[in-house]
């Protein structure tokens, strides 16, 4: 119950403190050649991200994320427009108290949508794997003996998605293959959080987001995913709300909770999604209008 106030509480502060902004991340495209800076960011149209200006080019570019006590840094050089229209390597790294991950792969984004595909490796700090069971509860996640929770995923993950007459509807979709967890034992997946037997998983995520204010930076909704593990032939089915608000041109407020609406086993809040509220900021070499934050 601490875990889920905490996590309701920092949506809830995420909310008050961005629906006043009026920061946006849009196309400084209207400026003349000689422009020094980027226009104000009150004077921007929607609909046209700032990323989307300039030359396309070969880049470096970061994406860096922070959620309560964990932090994501994805790492890309590509060719193309950097967080907008590219094609070239991705390689993130993840650091939190449940563990480290590393993934490195290919990936091509456009702007309805990105395809990515690669291994990712995860070695857990103190969860181990987990005795197998018709129905998993929350103590059989809890214990300190057996072998520790560390895989190899081979993953692929497309997203898509559609502007709407207001707001925007997208889908993330994703499959991945386990490998190196002792045929024994099942493994609580940490970037899914649901317990499976290796080596299938499979997500879909829907979501929606409606802009709220005059300069649409400010956008509210909720998403609905299901997750499905033919070992187990287990399903699970996650709702809940999403907000996500533009700061600058480069830094983004994402606060997001899913919480379990169908799932066979008993594991609680470990089983929601409550990782998803924090910060993101994005960089790109090449920048013509760079800025922190």
């Amino acid at each position: 119950m601490r875990a889920l106030t905490s996590a309701l509480g920092s949506l809830a502060l995420l909310i008050v403190l961005t629906a006043s902004s009026t920061a946006s991340a849009q196309d400084p495209r209207d400026l003349g050649a000689g422009a020094t800076s980027p226009p104000d960011r009150d004077e921007l149209s929607s609909g046209r991200p700032y990323w989307s200006s300039g030359q396309q080019r070969w880049f470096a570019a970061a994406v860096f994320d922070t959620a309560g006590l964990s932090g994501k840094v994805d790492f890309q050089v590509g060719y193309g427009k950097p967080h907008y229209q590219w094609l070239g390597l991705d390689v993130e790294t993840q650091v939190s108290l449940s563990g480290l991950g590393a993934f490195g792969g290919l990936r091509a984004a456009t702007p309805f949508g990105s395809l990515r595909m690669g291994p990712r490796f995860f070695t857990a700090l103190g969860q181990h794997l987990v005795e197998r069971a018709d129905v998993v509860t929350r103590p059989m996640l809890d214990v300190f003996e057996g072998p520790r929770s560390r895989y190899l995923s081979l993953e692929a993950e497309a997203t898509f998605s559609v502007p709407l007459p207001l707001g925007s509807f997208g889908a993330l979709v994703s499959a991945s293959g386990i490998f190196g967890v002792d045929e024994d034992y099942l493994l609580f997946e940490h970037s899914l959080r649901v317990v499976i037997d290796p080596p299938f998983v499979a997500r879909m995520r829907l979501n929606y987001l409606a802009p709220v204010g005059a300069y649409k930076t400010f956008r509210l909704g909720g998403m609905i995913e299901g997750i499905y593990n033919p070992g187990r032939e287990y399903i699970n089915i996650r709702t809940g709300p999403a907000v996500a608000v533009s700061l600058t041109h480069h830094l983004e407020a994402l606060g997001a909770v899913a919480f379990s609406v169908y799932n066979p086993d008993e594991i609680g809040l470990a089983g929601a999604d409550l990782g998803q509220i924090g910060l993101r900021y994005r960089w790109a070499s090449g920048d013509a209008w760079p800025e922190f934050p």
